[in-house]
């Protein structure tokens, strides 16, 4: 079992983690960071968190190409242009109405 640090506030009913702010592997880090940036809030301390698994390595973030809409010039994630169904990248906001123009002609 391994513990990590991560931020906790009480809710009214129960202290909560705030997860979208991340964990740390020492407590000290975790207390660096409420004072580097978040000295401002009150209320918030550093909890204990224990896991079943260790955590191995940081998430890596995958940086992806973006693909750019030739109908409305917005660059968007690849998931969300479809590259398949037509002759150009089309993102999913544009598609609605690029379809309809194809049954027109």
């Amino acid at each position: 079992m391994k513990v990590v640090y991560g931020l906790m506030i009480n809710s009214g009913d129960a202290d909560e983690m705030l997860w979208d702010h991340g964990v740390w592997e020492t407590e000290e880090a975790a207390n660096e960071y409420i004072e580097k940036e978040m000295s401002s809030i009150n209320g918030v301390w550093v909890g204990e968190l224990k896991v079943n698994d260790s955590i191995s390595n940081v998430a890596e973030y995958i940086e992806e190409e973006m693909v750019e809409c030739p109908l409305c010039g917005i660059e968007y994630n690849p998931e969300d242009v479809n590259t398949d169904d037509y002759d150009e990248a089309v993102c999913i906001n544009c598609e609605p109405g690029y379809k309809e123009n194809m049954n027109i002609a």
